[in-house]
């Protein structure tokens, strides 16, 4: 018996609204796992991840600092990439 993937003829809503939700939350229960495997506390864990970095003006300062180049290299990118010319020479 063979299978066969056939395109939906339109997308499920309710599935284009869950997808990017079960991905956050399947991410947020790998990093539990890990966390929970290397003998850290979780809670810490998330803490040092999401909430330290934005704490206080100098988090804010770094984080800004290291995002900018980031940023100006995606908009390069997707003007590159909307005017259907594909650049090789991007960072990363």
């Amino acid at each position: 018996m063979r299978f066969k993937l056939e395109a939906r003829p339109e997308p499920s809503r309710l599935m284009s609204y869950l997808s990017p939700l079960i991905a956050v939350a399947l991410t947020l229960l790998c990093g539990l796992v890990f966390s929970l495997f290397l003998g850290q506390n979780p809670l810490a864990t998330f803490y040092a991840f999401f909430i330290a970095p934005i704490d206080d003006l100098y988090g804010l300062g770094e984080l800004g600092l290291k995002a900018t180049p980031l940023m100006l290299i995606a908009v390069g990118l997707a003007i590159g990439f909307r005017a259907n010319v594909w650049n090789i020479g991007a960072e990363g």
